[in-house]
């Protein structure tokens, strides 16, 4: 019995890890959807060497409608958004972390893509 996946998405690999021009995370798009429910995290570790629960990276994906077929690739370095068409006639997606530094530096680090239904926020005020 094949079990289908339940998001949209699927995460297929870490590449390029600790190189700054080129790290990023390869994500394969399984039905058309829009980003927007996704969040990308990554684990940490403690002074011990244990996996922790604090997660230091976080990417809210944007209000972005991709096909099934296409790829996202989430770079750590910093740019822009932008697109490009494969040989097959699906397209790969360019989003940033924007950040300084690489962060899949670690033996054993990992990705996981969340995706959520619903949320609630509150903002701090000094009222």
């Amino acid at each position: 019995m094949q079990i289908m996946p339940k998001m949209d998405l699927v995460l297929r690999k870490i590449a390029d890890a600790s190189l700054a021009d080129k790290e990023r995370v390869v994500i394969k798009v399984l039905k058309t959807c829009n980003l927007n429910r996704y969040i990308l995290f990554d684990t940490t570790y403690d002074e011990n060497g244990i996996r922790s629960d604090k997660h230091r990276h976080v990417y809210v994906f944007p209000n972005l409608i991709v096909n099934e077929g296409d790829f996202i690739w989430l770079y750590t370095k910093q740019g822009a958004y932008h697109a490009h068409d494969n040989k097959s006639g699906t397209k790969t997606h360019n989003l940033y972390m924007n950040l300084k530094t690489t962060i899949w530096n670690n033996s054993g680090d990992k990705a996981y893509l969340l995706h959520y239904d619903d949320w609630n926020s509150v903002s701090y005020s000094d009222n």
